[in-house]
């Protein structure tokens, strides 16, 4: 492509950000310089500029001033990232899009000196906005980075200033099918010990980038030899080396691990082709963030629980409730990464359920009453759980394992998805009775009696036992009848 070419096509790139001229005049007004700088840029280079939301500004000074007009001038709001630093953001919705503008204060007396201070030469091109004709400042190997598909620290101490950027690495490395240079991935190594110093919604912002990668193993495995992710997730330093019995071909984190790539196959050469299963993965739980990346997270500490409950039993391994450990300790850990509530209570009940579905594969053929009772129990994170179940066996080669069985299991979870996604297209049942009537009718108080009786009703309805009104009740007098017997057999 000719230099002229190179110049009309990011003519029309910038031509293409909302607003960007205001934001040129209004400096001018002021009198300061304004660079349009990193991400956008790089992605403009690799052709991946279609879509652009997110816009990185460095200003000369009269930083908050500036953020003040704009954010007056396009009739939107603005937050203060951080005030030392005078770094501001602006959040526009125009034509069905949600637009950032951040802008920071220059940290150096040059501006030279302040692209020396981010993080990767990939993200040091820059656009002066106050230039007539527009022009790609490359100062540090951008474009040749860029073309290589290489990640490279600017410089070795732009890692210690500010350790998420380890993160932030592997997060580019997966999303954007780089490689990170050897003498940068040494850098990161080396300085690992300091993410534990970054705010811990940085850290897992970054971390759920790298989830958000359909091959974030790749990264994962990285991090791990390096110990990088240990500094990430407590507890997974004592998960190495635990050897798991004849069942398994690795040690617990190893087949953690193991567990994360099995899974991403399976996605990428199965579950992508259906739609309704991709829906459900894409599922927004909260902050942007899906539940194909908390399933992921799942996939890496459901075992997280084995150290604490290793024991043996007749000359044989054994881990028994390590799934409630290890559920209570991923809560410790969702605690610490600051994620919602709701990505919370999804990652413990995939990990605290995650050995249910295997229950139901010893079965030739799981039982409908079975069936309805783990997806009553696991709720809308069944299907979740089930895939963990999935990775988790296919990970496992240990030389006891058996063919067989695990085709079995495989068959067992795709018939339960197929049930489950077939389930969601019928019409809800009609509720034949509510917590009232059954008090009145029996007259009882409130109380797990009621709940109880609910709940049996549900499950004989939803099995096609009962269907009308007068069945739920005779249903509910058995079930008090049940009760006052087995406390009598008590006295």
């Amino acid at each position: 492509m000719s230099k002229r070419s190179k110049t009309s096509n990011l003519y029309l790139f910038l031509r293409k950000i909302p607003h960007l001229s205001s934001i040129s005049r209004l400096a001018d007004d002021l009198g300061i310089k304004v660079w349009l700088v990193g991400g956008a840029l790089r992605d403009f280079c690799l052709n991946r500029g279609d879509d652009l939301v997110d816009f990185d500004f460095c200003v000369e000074k009269k930083t908050t001033l500036l953020v003040k007009k704009f954010a007056r001038k396009i009739s939107s709001k603005f937050i203060v990232l951080d005030a030392k630093e005078e770094s501001l953001r602006v959040i526009l919705k125009h034509k069905g899009f949600i637009y950032t503008y951040d802008f920071t204060r220059m940290r150096s007396k040059s501006f030279l000196k302040d692209l020396a201070l981010r993080d990767f030469t990939i993200n040091t091109l820059a656009v002066d906005l106050g230039i007539k004709n527009p022009v790609l400042q490359d100062n540090f190997g951008a474009k040749k980075d860029l073309r290589a598909r290489v990640i490279r620290a600017v410089g070795k101490g732009v890692i210690a200033q500010d350790p998420v950027r380890i993160l932030r690495g592997f997060a580019f490395m997966v999303n954007y099918d780089f490689r990170i240079e050897n003498k940068t991935l040494k850098i990161m190594a080396d300085s690992k010990g300091l993410i534990k110093k970054s705010s811990p919604e940085r850290i897992s912002e970054e971390l759920f980038k790298i989830f958000k990668s359909r091959d974030s193993y790749q990264a994962i495995k990285i991090m791990s030899k390096a110990k990088i992710i240990d500094q990430v997730m407590p507890y997974i330093d004592k998960t190495r080396g635990v050897h798991q019995g004849d069942f398994h071909h690795l040690d617990v984190w190893e087949h953690s691990i193991e567990t994360l790539r099995q899974f991403e196959l399976l996605y990428n050469r199965k579950l992508c082709k259906n739609k309704e299963i991709i829906s459900y993965l894409d599922e927004e739980l909260a902050q942007g963030r899906r539940r194909i990346q908390i399933l992921k997270l799942a996939c890496l500490l459901h075992d997280i629980g084995k150290p604490l409950a290793k024991g043996r039993l007749k000359k044989r391994t054994i881990f028994h409730t390590h799934e409630k450990i290890g559920r209570d300790l991923a809560e410790n850990i969702a605690n610490g990464l600051r994620i919602s509530l709701r990505e919370k209570e999804t990652l413990k009940k995939m990990i605290f359920w995650h050995l249910r579905p295997g229950y139901l594969a010893d079965q030739i053929t799981p039982t409908k009453r079975a069936v309805y009772r783990f997806f009553r129990d696991t709720q809308r994170e069944g299907v979740g759980v089930v895939l963990l179940s999935l990775s988790d066996w296919r990970a496992t080669r240990g030389p006891k394992t058996s063919e067989k069985k695990r085709k079995r299991h495989e068959r067992i979870m795709l018939s339960l998805i197929d049930d489950y996604l077939l389930s969601q297209k019928r019409k809800p049942l009609p509720k034949l009775v509510d917590g009232y009537n059954i008090m009145n009718k029996l007259n009882l108080t409130p109380g797990p009696l009621v709940g109880q009786i609910l709940k049996k009703i549900r499950e004989e309805q939803a099995l096609g036992k009962i269907s009308v009104k007068k069945e739920a009740f005779e249903l509910a007098k058995k079930i008090v009848r049940q009760n006052k017997d087995k406390k009598r057999g008590l006295k």
